[in-house]
């Protein structure tokens, strides 16, 4: 019995090539009209591309569409001309922000659709010839292949040209930030070629550099893409940076610990957030200061939780002199510096801490008059309780 399935391999005959030619014709006709409806679809169904101009969209598909069916009535290859104009569009849709699968999805539509016209109107116009069309599933396939292979390969070009000025850019503008006096005209012109807004507020996060290699850092870098707001990451010196506008920092840390090994954690330090570059480089040194104070059961830590250790952190060993009783003490008796902890987390108040502690009153009253014996610093005593808190953040025992 003879098979009933076309030969997807045979060439149109001659009516048929004449009757494809009419139709494209026919199609080409109304086209400037029927690109407003491809463009509708494609922004219907991948709302991402409200990005793309809807001139410049439109201005495309028309060209597009021109192109294929001349192709198409001709049955001839994309010509050099498509081909240049596709690895232009991939690279202007990686520009724009797209991602490759949106822009394979805007393809497949315009394509779906041209197929869609060319059988309507077959059916209308050539109903003698709608069977031999399936021979133009592998045309419109090939084109599809040879077009879709130059944008997408223009498209990872354009990404990773990208991807390396943007990190070029950054580790220039961190160098600026960390530096010194801040220059402010080529770190404005740094920060605007990164997306940043000069003036608007920036949040630092701070990472130890040893724990992030070339390799974990790019995929940070990746990672920081997809997240909302405009964030770009580099090193400077022994930190890694990752300075961010209009974020989450919450999710800058989850991205981070998505990727450091679980053995390890995920240590980082986050900065205020703060207004214009000035603030940027006091941001970084928020979060440079709260990574100084993180361990093992705290590897997250903010500054506005910690600024007080934080702050003081880098004159640790200056100050050592007058908190030498204090850290002594701490260290062979604990139970009193518990006790001057309680006492400030619970209001000042003796009772209170008392109970926190599952002590009698005065049992707590004598451990702070012990701690200011052995201290010289009365936790009673505003100046005291500072002094004793300091000694106990800077100068911890475990």
């Amino acid at each position: 019995m003879e098979s009933t399935n076309p030969d997807l391999s045979a060439p149109l005959s001659d009516a048929a090539r004449q009757a494809v030619a009419r139709i494209c014709a026919h199609i080409a006709e109304d086209l400037p009209a029927t690109s407003h409806e491809i463009v509708r679809r494609i922004r219907a169904e991948i709302p991402e591309y409200a990005v793309v101009p809807a001139e410049e969209h439109r201005e495309f598909v028309l060209y597009q569409g021109r192109m294929l069916l001349a192709g198409i009535a001709e049955q001839s290859p994309p010509p050099e001309e498509h081909i240049a104009q596709a690895r232009d569009l991939g690279r202007r849709r990686a520009q724009q922000g797209l991602s490759i699968e949106q822009l394979l999805g805007a393809y497949h539509v315009t394509f779906r659709e041209a197929w869609n016209m060319i059988l309507r109107q077959a059916t209308a116009d050539e109903p003698e010839h709608v069977g031999e069309l399936a021979h133009l599933v592998v045309f419109l396939w090939t084109w599809f292949r040879v077009l879709m292979g130059n944008a997408t390969d223009a498209y990872g070009e354009e990404l990773r040209r990208a991807q390396v000025t943007q990190a070029t850019l950054a580790h220039r503008l961190f160098a600026e930030l960390t530096a010194g006096p801040v220059r402010l005209q080529p770190a404005v012109a740094l920060a605007q070629g990164l997306g940043y807004e000069p003036d608007g507020e920036f949040q630092a996060l701070c990472l130890p550099g040893e724990h992030w290699p070339d390799d974990r850092t790019e995929q940070l870098r990746h990672r920081l893409t997809s997240l909302p707001g405009v964030l770009h990451c580099a090193t400077a010196g022994t930190r890694l940076l990752v300075l961010g506008q209009r974020h989450d920092p919450d999710t800058v840390v989850a991205a981070a610990k998505a990727i450091s090994p679980p053995a390890r954690g995920t240590a980082v330090g986050v900065g205020l957030p703060r207004p214009g570059l000035a603030g940027a480089v006091d941001s970084v040194t928020d979060a440079t200061q709260a990574l100084s104070r993180t361990s093992g059961q705290h590897l997250v830590v903010h500054f506005a939780d910690a600024w007080l250790a934080a702050g003081l952190g880098g004159q640790a060993t200056r100050l050592a002199p007058l908190f030498t009783k204090a850290a002594a003490a701490a260290r062979t008796d604990s139970h009193l510096a518990e006790a001057v902890v309680a006492f400030a987390d619970h209001g000042l108040s003796v009772a209170a801490a008392a109970r926190a502690l599952h002590l009698h009153p005065n049992s707590l009253a004598y451990r702070l008059s012990r701690w200011h014996e052995l201290t010289g610093f009365d936790p009673r005593s505003g100046d005291g309780l500072v002094a004793s808190l300091v000694a106990l953040r800077l100068y911890p025992t475990a």
